[in-house]
């Protein structure tokens, strides 16, 4: 899994040495566990010696039945493959790893160059409409997706009624197929192998805006153009699919790393099969690579994160101009969803922004037409906010990157500081014009008696809506969580006493937060969509037992959810509590902790340990809300 960043259109590697480049013999019967991790396995049987040793578990992919192995081997055979190009086609879908001692960390960028180089320089670039004209032998009904055999999310048609042992192989528990509209009367769906089916059926019903970290504008590009695209492109195909069985397998008692991973890895291997051959790139690329980005996001492997981030920059740059960007819907999707990467890597590490200043503010000039020419059209309102907000994001990592680097004396820092604080009670006067509406909330008809856990109280009327007002609450704690990240990098350069107002602001921030919680009507997976404003709450919130305890509630409930933090906030929020087991679980006693969160967590701390270059060392320590904090001068 760690290879997720080896794109070949990634940033070029410097070049590597004769003793980098020698080929090492590659085994593709490794045991799951072993392949996730792209270590060597020795392939012992039931249980491998480091998964004995790690006591990790040890699965094994089922081996293919002969008719299947005959139809990879003629698909191989008639293609011209070689064995090293053939990995996407094994029975597991992992992809193979190098076979030598010493790779616990595994390579990045092995493939980069050599991917890179034979490719012809010529532009590539291909519009969502030409997508839909891809050859007949790319598409899945006619691709070597139809002709595999179909493995359902946690058994094989064989054995999905049996139960999992080491000895055995076989996986634990099976699905049952979702009833009600779902995919089934899709066209282009009939010869998709079943599990394939039940988890676009799973995206298409469970999956919403939230999961993928996007405003409920991108409901439509979620669901359908997102879906239509992948059934041209099969590396998105499984992309989506695998983002799909994550979220199931986290609700599911017997989920396994391996119920998911084999869908990420065939579509990493795919995409990576896709940018090394002459075939054009198009939106579906750059789609599938923001995807593979979400997923390194969620289990909190930031470090790679990067790299794909990078992989992104290049494609974006390829096929759209900050003029294209805003022509069709689709484009001004992807250059949001884009753009969130790009603002909270350069904000954690505290860089600027790899995307220049003229996308954003070209975004932010479209959503402003857009808004003056309707001003009763509540999301338009909301665009423009959403637009002013990023680039008020962008502006700030500008400027205190700029400072880090001695690029900017104090006294024009200060006046452009001064001029981001005016920016932001700009943003504060976008979502006040919503205040007075007939759609905000004055009683709770559901309300629930309080307890001596709660914090804040929920129930407060005024500045909470419902209808049509609804996505202004997310909007307000957007806000939120911008001012007190300004304030508080304020507050450390200029040497402000700021903890009662930045204690107030993170209070606020839970107080909304609450409300949508426990909203009847809310939508799925509006947990995560929390996820950065709980994390910088905690950092801020009064430090006694009960308001700990209820924040380390939350955070628990985001990675139950499926968000994973990364191993550096845990660690340092141990630190600002004093709460040394905050580094193991949120909870006491391992409260909630699941055996698919404890493995996602060990999975990605071991893919993180050593990062490459300082800015993905600087992304992985959080070094804007870190690297100046100790325990001892943290907010009180």
């Amino acid at each position: 899994m760690s290879a997720f960043g080896s794109l070949p259109i990634s940033t070029p590697q410097p070049a590597q040495s004769a003793a980098d480049q020698k080929k090492h013999k590659r085994t593709r019967s490794g045991c799951f566990t072993c392949r996730s991790r792209r270590v060597k396995c020795d392939e012992a049987r039931p249980i491998c010696e480091r998964c004995r040793k790690g006591k990790r578990e040890c699965v094994y992919p089922p081996p293919p039945s002969q008719k299947s192995g005959s139809r990879t081997a003629a698909r191989s055979t008639s293609q011209g493959d070689s064995s090293d190009n053939n990995e996407g086609d094994d029975a597991s879908g992992l992809e193979t790893i190098q076979d030598e001692e010493g790779s616990e960390q595994g390579a990045h960028a092995s493939s980069t160059t050599n991917a890179t180089k034979h490719r012809p320089a010529v532009s590539k670039t291909r519009s969502a409409q030409s997508t839909a004209k891809r050859k007949t032998k790319q598409t899945p009904d006619n691709s070597s997706l139809s002709k595999e055999k179909s493995i359902s999310p946690f058994t094989d048609a064989a054995t999905r009624s049996e139960s999992y042992s080491p000895a055995s192989n076989t996986p634990s528990v099976g699905f049952e197929p979702l009833s009600g509209q779902g995919m089934s009367n899709t066209p282009g769906t009939a010869q998709l192998p079943e599990d394939i089916r039940f988890f676009l059926d799973y995206h298409q019903r469970e999956i919403t805006h939230h999961h993928y970290i996007l405003k409920s504008r991108s409901e439509e590009f979620i669901h359908r153009a997102i879906v239509d695209l992948c059934l041209k492109y099969e590396p998105l195909l499984y992309a989506v699919v695998g983002f799909s069985a994550y979220h199931y397998c986290l609700r599911q008692p017997g989920g396994k790393l391996y119920n998911f991973l084999r869908y990420y890895n065939k579509s990493l291997t795919l995409l990576r099969k896709s940018l090394a051959s002459t075939e054009p790139h198009s939106e579906a690329t750059l789609i599938t690579i923001l995807l593979l980005t979400t997923f390194e996001e969620f289990t909190g492997d930031w470090v790679n994160l990067v790299d794909h981030h990078q992989a992104a920059h290049t494609l974006i740059l390829e096929l759209l101009t900050p003029e294209t960007a805003n022509e069709n819907e689709l484009h001004r999707h992807i250059f949001v969803w884009y753009a969130r990467f790009d603002l909270v890597a350069g904000l954690l590490a505290g860089n600027e922004t790899i995307l220049s200043r003229e996308w954003y503010t070209s975004r932010e000039e479209y959503d402003a037409k857009e808004a003056a020419e309707d001003p009763s059209d509540v999301q338009k309102q909301l665009s423009l906010f959403n637009s002013r907000n990023r680039r008020f994001a962008m502006d700030m990592a500008s400027l205190y990157a700029k400072l880090s680097r001695g690029m900017i004396p104090m006294d024009q820092f200060i006046v452009q500081n001064e001029q981001l604080s005016l920016a932001m009670e700009n943003l504060r006067s976008l979502l006040a014009q919503f205040d007075a509406s007939e759609h905000t909330v004055t009683s709770y008809p559901h309300k629930v008696p309080l307890t001596e856990n709660d914090i804040v109280d929920p129930y407060t009327p005024g500045r909470f809506f419902q209808g049509p007002l609804w996505e202004v609450n997310f909007a307000w704690i957007d806000f939120l969580a911008t001012s007190l990240m300004f304030k508080y990098q304020s507050s450390l350069v200029l040497r402000q006493e700021s903890s009662s107002e930045l204690q107030s602001s993170a209070l606020e921030q839970c107080r909304l937060i609450e409300t949508i919680e426990r909203w009847p009507e809310k939508e799925n997976g509006t947990v995560i969509s929390f996820h950065s404003s709980l994390g910088l709450a905690s950092m801020f919130i009064p430090k006694d037992a009960r308001h700990t305890m209820w924040i380390r509630r939350k955070l628990a409930h985001a990675e139950q959810n499926g968000y994973i933090y990364p191993p550096k906030f845990r660690t340092s929020m141990s630190q600002i509590w004093g709460i040394p087991e905050v580094k193991h679980w949120w909870l006491p006693n391992d409260e909630g902790y699941s055996d698919i969160v404890r493995e996602i967590r060990k999975m990605t701390e071991e893919r993180t340990t050593n990062p490459r270059d300082n800015f993905r060392e600087d992304v992985r320590e959080m070094k804007t809300l870190f690297g100046k904090m100790n325990v001892d001068d943290s907010p009180s």
